[in-house]
């Protein structure tokens, strides 16, 4: 910036009121938060153009080395940190950074844990209004605990210095994950929608409103996959007063406010369930609700108007679920989130997940029925014994059926017909691996992907366990009738029917064998269970599976050599623009990501719990001896080198975690036939 230019910001600035000022630092702040800048300084600025020129004005600077004082972190800042609470926190590395402060990186020296740590920009702090939002962000997240939010650990300030310390994930941030990889698989986005809606339930419970659910604002650890709601700094406590948003001030990030936030009205938990409504929608299509409007108009036609239908990929079940999440009238959305997420959990299972507690033993009810009526109907039909025998057998056959349906018919239907029911009655048990009626399976079974042999085994063995009793049963039926032994052909079908099973099965675990399978491997395609389990992604296992539709098998999502594997055959197959490049750049992700991984296994292996608590310990019992001093430095210098190796094996870790998180997005990308930004990333973070 010229001196002139200086010298005439400086002027304008002093003649603002300290009202003024305050206003124009609180929309900075905001904007600095906000994807969408224009769209959100169009509704915050909306009939003062000079408001606009001064945020834009302190915007433009942010970035450079001659910003502003407002819009950007103080100098040093790490440095500040490090003094303030360096004896209890080893500082690494920066996380990230917002409007309101940063985020950082840290190691607990007393727990030994890594954590998060929040800081309010010393510029802001220098406000009463911000440094009462920071403390009520503590303060709500300190009063939720749930497994889908984020944990707040502790919150002070030293020397001016305003912070708190919280829970550490690693992984990417929705947001990250949607502009890499852009629409996520149905069942995927359903899982992610379902666990932060039992997150907001938990937050609702306790009488706070998120008001800024966004993509940005949920994060997906990368170990577990489990989606947390973190950012509770504009949340409103119910029946506390809301002092911080006063008349005027914008709550909400534009794309994904509902429209009583737009207007300015009261909000309560309905207001949450369009935002998150609003997250399921760019989840599913790649793109925010209202993406197509110019932003001087998505405010006021979020208002007017419904967000655009889903595709039609979207099965027309959660089309509907997310559509009354985002109706315009609050009274005809979901009641609850807990509403919201059953409703997902049924569209998701078949309603396995939200049946009542008193059904939680319906599935497997209908065959157990089934065998016991054949079996007791089986005894009463034979031979010998009186009628009254017969009619005693018969009646017993029919008491585990007759309860079956009484059970059935006196349940709890949670929005279902009593033939849904049925069906999931006569799912079969967890472990079984044989045939079983392709519309009575469970829907996540994996049958239609098991190679032809896999499903041949198990139709000949589902045959060979069936006849062979009933082949003994007519044997001893036609000795009884006859009085003579069984003829030939009955020798011949039984000698067939064994013979044959045992050159099919034999002949399909030679197959699998030969295909490279472990035997452990090859009994779990071929007879194992087929319900979807993390067995199925093993290395061997995986890659014998039937390929999903589209002509390529997906990528197993944790593993970096698949996602080459799958690149290179989508290549292959179509010649999508940029192909060459994706696969090279595919190859030279996995090599960095190997090489992560060596790293990681080396650290880890000298550097794991068990030597640190042993180094502890030796310290702690060297200390009181005098003569052992030489020892005991010696000893805590090796304990300080496993604690550098500890955090050096975390930011790898995390490197590894980016540079994994980039692979899907080249995948999401070639399937998409646009990579161009994904290369992009790439290039930078090798660079990096």
């Amino acid at each position: 910036m010229g001196g002139r230019a200086r010298m005439a910001q400086a002027r304008a600035l002093t003649l603002v009121t300290p009202e003024r000022w305050a206003q124009i630092k609180d929309v900075v702040a905001r904007a600095l938060e906000t994807a969408d800048r224009t769209a959100f300084l169009d509704f915050a600025c909306a009939g003062d153009p000079a408001l606009r020129t001064e945020v834009e004005s302190l915007l433009a600077h942010s970035a450079g080395t001659d910003s502003f004082p407002v819009a950007r972190p103080a100098a040093g800042e790490h440095t500040l940190l490090d003094q303030a609470l360096g004896a209890q926190y080893e500082i690494i590395r920066p996380l990230g950074r917002g409007g309101m402060g940063s985020v950082y990186l840290a190691r607990e020296r007393a727990l030994e844990r890594f954590v998060a740590i929040k800081v309010l920009r010393p510029d802001l702090a220098e406000a009463a209004e911000h440094r009462e939002r920071f403390r009520r962000e503590a303060r709500v997240a300190a009063q939720l605990s749930h497994p889908g939010i984020l944990p707040l650990h502790t919150f002070g300030e030293v020397g001016g210095l305003w912070y708190f310390v919280m829970g550490y994930v690693r992984g990417p941030s929705l947001a990250d994950r949607l502009r890499l990889e852009g629409a996520l698989l149905a069942g995927e986005a359903v899982r992610i929608l379902a666990e932060v809606a039992d997150a907001l339930e938990c937050a609702h419970r306790a009488g706070v409103i998120h008001r800024d659910i966004k993509p940005a604002n949920i994060l997906l650890d990368e170990d577990s996959g489990r989606a947390m709601l973190a950012d509770f700094g504009i949340s409103k406590v119910q029946g506390a007063g809301d002092s911080l948003t006063a008349s005027g001030m914008i709550v909400g990030t534009p794309h994904f406010m509902s429209p009583e936030q737009v207007r300015g009205s009261a909000v309560n938990e309905r207001s949450d369930i369009y935002s998150l409504g609003a997250v399921g929608y760019a989840m599913l299509t790649g793109r925010e609700p209202f993406a197509g409007v110019s932003p001087a108009e998505l405010m006021p036609w979020r208002v007017s108007h419904d967000a655009p239908p889903l595709p039609a990929s979207v099965s027309p079940e959660v089309a509907v679920i997310i559509t009354r999440s985002m109706a315009r009238d609050p009274s005809l959305r979901w009641p609850s989130a807990r509403a919201f997420m059953d409703a997902l959990l049924r569209a998701r299972d078949g309603a396995l997940a939200v049946l009542p507690a008193s059904m939680r033993d319906l599935p497997t009810f209908g065959p157990y029925a089934l065998l016991w009526s054949i079996g007791w109907s089986i005894l009463a039909f034979r031979k010998f014994g009186s009628v009254g025998d017969r009619v005693i057998l018969l009646l017993v056959a029919l008491v585990v059926p007759v309860g079956f349906a009484l059970h059935l018919w006196n349940s709890e239907r949670p929005g279902l017909s009593f033939a849904e029911l049925s069906r999931v009655a006569f799912w079969p048990p967890e472990w079984w691996g044989m045939w079983w009626p392709l519309r009575l399976r469970r829907p996540t079974d994996l049958w239609a992907r098991l190679p032809w042999q896999g499903r041949a085994v198990r139709r000949v063995l589902s045959a060979f366990f069936v006849l062979l009793p009933v082949m003994i049963l007519l044997r001893q039926r036609f000795s009884l009738d006859v009085g003579e032994s069984q003829p030939a052909w009955f020798v011949a079908f039984e000698s067939i029917l064994m013979v044959g099973a045992v050159i099919v099965v034999a002949s399909a675990f030679w197959w699998s064998l030969s295909r490279g399978l472990s035997l452990r491997e090859s009994v779990r395609l071929l007879v194992g269970a087929t319900v979807d389990s993390p067995g199925w992604n093993e290395g061997g296992v995986v890659k014998v599976l039937r390929a999903e539709p589209g002509g390529v098998r997906a990528p197993d999502r944790d593993s970096a050599a698949d996602h080459v594997r799958a690149i290179g055959e989508l290549v292959a197959l179509s010649s999508p623009v940029f192909g060459t490049e994706a696969l090279n750049a595919a190859r030279r992700l996995l090599a960095d990501i190997e090489a992560c991984d060596v790293e990681i296994a080396s650290l880890r292996g000298v550097a794991s719990d068990g030597e640190l608590d042993r180094l502890s310990a030796q310290v702690a019992l060297l200390a009181g001896q005098s003569s052992a001093a030489e020892m005991v430095s010696l000893v805590e210098q090796q304990l300080d080198l496993v604690r550098r190796m500890r955090v050096r094996s975390e930011v790898v870790s995390q490197r590894r975690s980016a540079l994994l998180n980039l692979m899907r997005g080249l995948w999401a990308g070639v399937q998409a036939g646009a990579v161009q930004l994904v290369l992009d990333e790439i290039t930078a973070a090798q660079a990096f």
